[in-house]
């Protein structure tokens, strides 16, 4: 079952805490370090374009522009249906406990609000053989009338197309550990 919630992250990918940021989590139903080498394997035009959404174009395809977007400091283009891109580059790599990207060079419209955003991944390792995953958002909005503005944005759009996200990733992976157990 997804919950979500509005915290703040506390690793070196931290959402500092005057963003505006939403987090949702789920456990996954594979072992920590499989899924994190499963999560790597994951297309983001799948995940990533789940559900119909105002204000949220789809993803449509990434370009490598520095690296194998594998390490700290790899980059890649992502492309939109509307032609827009963004630049999202790894900041926080920590096998197999957490993942943060941050993404610039915004030419969505979520450009009009926000300087930059970030997503941080903490996986945790459950007894029973299961990971939790908590996925935070964080925008870093321009002004106090745009942290308005974002937190609509989060309430109307951007916490189902986390939620659907979520839910899609849980359904990839579950479905690639349970071939590999084959």
């Amino acid at each position: 079952m997804i919950t979500t919630s509005m915290v703040a992250t506390t690793a070196s990918g931290q959402i500092p805490s005057n963003w505006v940021q939403h987090t949702v989590e789920d456990t996954i139903n594979v072992p920590i370090e499989i899924y994190w080498e499963l999560s790597f394997k994951l297309n983001l035009e799948e995940i990533g374009s789940v559900g119909n959404y105002d204000n949220l174009p789809k993803i449509v395809k990434t370009t490598p522009v520095s690296g194998n977007f594998s390490k700290v400091g790899d980059s890649r283009r992502v492309h939109f249906n509307t032609g827009q891109t963004l630049l999202e580059s790894i900041i926080e790599w920590q096998n197999p406990k957490s993942f943060a990207y941050e993404l610039t060079e915004l030419e969505i419209d979520l450009k009009r609000v926000a300087k930059r955003a970030r997503g941080h991944f903490s996986h945790h390792a459950l007894s029973d053989g299961r990971t939790r995953i908590i996925w935070t958002y964080g925008f870093d909005q321009k002004n106090f009338l745009f942290k308005w503005l974002i937190k609509n944005y989060i309430k109307t759009t951007h916490r189902f197309w986390m939620t659907d996200t979520l839910k899609e990733i849980k359904r990839q992976t579950e479905s690639m550990f349970n071939e590999l157990k084959k």
